[in-house]
């Protein structure tokens, strides 16, 4: 079975590198109360660790998304698994977003963004001879 696997979306982690270098330095340049430090420094390092695990595991091959001609496999926000069959899937489109490529894919009951994986041109040509991008 021919499968076309997604690559790395450095785009992403540019941006979200940052957006986590913005925080940080808007919570050095104002002087905001005690508890509102903790919190803005709290979901600096809670970003910080996010960032960091999903780079490491895309690196490392497990957090990827998978084409194939029976359907999608991905991995979600929480690291799960998840396989959707062509059936469902309805529309697939790729939107760029200041320097990030997401991959849109439209099914019946909900709609999935990949942000951290990214397709090339030859990979969306051969998706369309696949006809993901036709419908």
């Amino acid at each position: 079975m021919y499968e076309i696997k997604s690559s790395i979306n450095f785009g992403f982690y540019i941006l979200v590198v940052s957006v986590i270098a913005l925080l940080l330095s808007i919570s050095t340049a104002f002087n905001f109360t005690a508890w509102l430090e903790a919190l803005e420094i709290i979901l600096i390092f809670a970003l910080t660790l996010f960032v960091c695990v999903t780079l490491i595991q895309t690196l490392m091959g497990k957090r990827t998304s998978s084409w194939c001609m029976n359907g999608l496999s991905y991995c979600n926000f929480l690291g799960a698994q998840r396989y959707i069959p062509i059936e469902q899937i309805q529309q697939v489109k790729v939107h760029t977003i200041i320097c990030c490529k997401v991959t849109h894919v439209k099914l019946e009951d909900k709609n999935i963004f990949l942000f951290s994986c990214k397709l090339t041109s030859q990979q969306k040509s051969r998706l369309a001879q696949l006809g993901y991008f036709a419908k």
